[in-house]
């Protein structure tokens, strides 16, 4: 009986030790977790932020060039077609005031870095569902409207210069698209940012 006694005191004072260990060890898994769910949502905001303020250049800039393209097209800039008819083709420094039309790139590594490692798992469903309408849009603007902004001034016909009519219009729909995109996104990113 004493036997019985020991060897039941034994199982227990292991079977406590065991899952005394799974516990420590969940507790850690849990911290490791929280910590890396807190370094994501700390690498996406920042990266939010950036990205916000080089949008709001970018709109700053992009809002100038289709306001350009409309005073020459509602003949309020003379002077500015007449430049642009000085060139043999689509000087686009001229709708630019010669800067860059792109200057900086909007990120999305942390964001990418947050679903490859999988613990975007970790994030709640609203605020996933948040950033991931910010990077797709974001994705929209630079990867489709930019582009085609980019690839309608490579276009041979863009730079006939007796259709310069016609091609600025052409621009003017793109920037006015390309701005409305950027407002909106100005809203993501601060919704997104308090979330």
């Amino acid at each position: 009986m004493k036997d019985i006694k020991k060897y039941l005191a034994e199982g227990v004072l292991i079977v406590f030790s065991v899952l005394f260990a799974l516990f420590i060890n969940k507790l850690f898994d849990d911290y490791k977790t929280n910590e890396s769910k807190t370094i994501a949502i700390e690498s996406i905001r920042k990266e939010l932020h950036r990205n916000a303020g080089i949008l709001k250049n970018w709109k700053e800039q992009h809002i100038e060039v289709r306001n350009r393209i409309t005073d020459i097209l509602e003949g309020r800039n003379d002077s500015l077609k007449t430049e642009l008819l000085k060139y043999e083709f689509l000087n686009l420094g001229v709708l630019t005031n010669n800067k860059s039309l792109i200057d900086a790139i909007l990120t999305s590594t942390a964001w990418e870095s947050a679903k490859s490692t999988g613990i975007i798992s970790e994030f709640d469903f609203e605020t996933t569902q948040k950033l991931t309408h910010v990077y797709s849009m974001q994705e929209l603007i630079t990867e489709v409207t930019i582009a085609k902004i980019i690839d309608y001034y490579f276009e041979a016909s863009t730079h006939k210069m007796e259709n310069i009519d016609r091609v600025l219009v052409q621009f003017q729909l793109r920037f006015w698209e390309l701005t409305g995109q950027e407002e909106l996104m100005t809203d993501l990113y601060k919704q997104a940012i308090n979330q």
